[in-house]
């Protein structure tokens, strides 16, 4: 494949931030009681057969109307959030204390909570199907890319394979300029890593850098700068958000016209699920590796930077034609073989 892709656009790249929610202060505190208080005003009793009934994900209490029962669980949110030192205090006291069924019991039922509130139930399962880019998908995907700071971003993720949440914190400081090395805080193992920057794509950096020179040290080195205030607070890096970045891949896909639903999400609202995400371009980016390596897997896991080889190995596509191929082969090879063995017999 020619990689053409790699040359950005000249445009201008304009910045989209998103909106993260305010934190206030805290007020006041909360306590035990005042944590039972707003739990059981939430849901009370209607009848003694109260304990036989148990919620599933999403569903309420069979007195609560539905307006009630959102405004009562957004208000002891608010609440427990203004208090989490308080309600962090308390929980830390609990795990000193508590016996190690009581606990992990505990553990459990925050575990079931999150994976139900904010884990997406995806339905159908996409199995074997191929949520990498093709080689023609990408092309169209660059093609109609006009801002020089999105080229750049996706580049690095199709190329080297970085996850969405490295490539916009990429800084000018992780950059080798003598050999070419990236290096990368790995997110997920809390490691830090090295990888060799192809050349092309090296260039295409510099050429990058060297058009936003100002932007980039006024953003303390990082790459994908962003100044427009919004709702971000003083905390926050000065380069693009995660979201902002899959906000921008969103809109490429529709005009590349690359939009795929392969299913909805199990939910009051389901939500469409996209074969192609930022993530597709680290699938694409690790197969394509792989496949150029005369399929190592060991290399490709580390070029991956995974810790389980098992991981890599979801990662790497193989086309249905490519695995008929080689079951046409093995199967040919030993019935040929069979043939021969029946003609020396007889």
């Amino acid at each position: 494949m020619d990689p053409s892709w790699l040359r950005p656009p000249c445009s201008q790249f304009s910045v989209r931030l998103n909106r993260e929610p305010k934190t206030g202060n805290n007020k006041g505190k909360l306590g035990p009681a005042r944590v039972i208080n707003l739990v059981s005003g939430f849901r009370q009793p209607v009848s003694s057969r109260e304990n036989d009934w148990s919620p599933e994900p999403g569903s309420q209490s069979p007195e609560c109307s539905k307006g009630n029962s959102v405004s009562q669980a957004r208000a002891i949110s608010k609440e427990l959030t203004h208090n989490w030192p308080k309600v962090k205090e308390e929980m830390q006291f609990l795990g000193r204390y508590l016996t190690k069924w009581n606990l992990v019991k505990a553990i459990t039922i925050l575990s079931e909570a999150r994976k139900s509130r904010f884990l997406r139930s995806r339905r159908p399962k996409y199995g074997s199907m191929n949520k990498g880019f093709t080689d023609e998908e990408l092309e169209r995907f660059f093609s109609v890319i006009k801002d020089p700071k999105a080229h750049l971003l996706f580049s690095f993720q199709a190329v080297l394979g970085l996850r969405i949440g490295e490539a916009v914190r990429l800084n000018i400081k992780d950059i080798n300029l003598k050999t070419r090395e990236l290096r990368i805080f790995t997110e997920k193992s809390g490691k830090t890593d090295y990888l060799l920057i192809p050349e092309k794509l090296f260039d295409t950096t510099l050429h990058y850098i060297g058009a936003y020179e100002k932007e980039i040290a006024m953003s303390k080195g990082y790459l994908f700068f962003s100044f427009t205030e919004g709702r971000r607070t003083k905390a926050t890096d000065p380069h693009i958000t995660t979201h902002t970045a899959r906000s921008i891949f969103t809109d490429i896909i529709k005009t590349a016209k690359l939009e795929e639903i392969y299913g909805y999400s199990k939910a009051n609202h389901p939500k469409p699920l996209y074969r192609l995400s930022p993530h597709s371009l680290r699938h694409y980016a690790i197969t394509n590796f792989s496949k150029k390596n005369s399929g190592n897997v060991i290399l490709a896991s580390k070029f991956a930077r995974h810790s389980n080889i098992q991981v890599t190995m979801t990662y790497i596509y193989t086309k249905k034609e490519e695995l008929y191929a080689s079951i046409e082969r093995v199967n040919d090879e030993k019935l040929l073989i069979k043939v021969r063995e029946m003609q020396d017999k007889l």
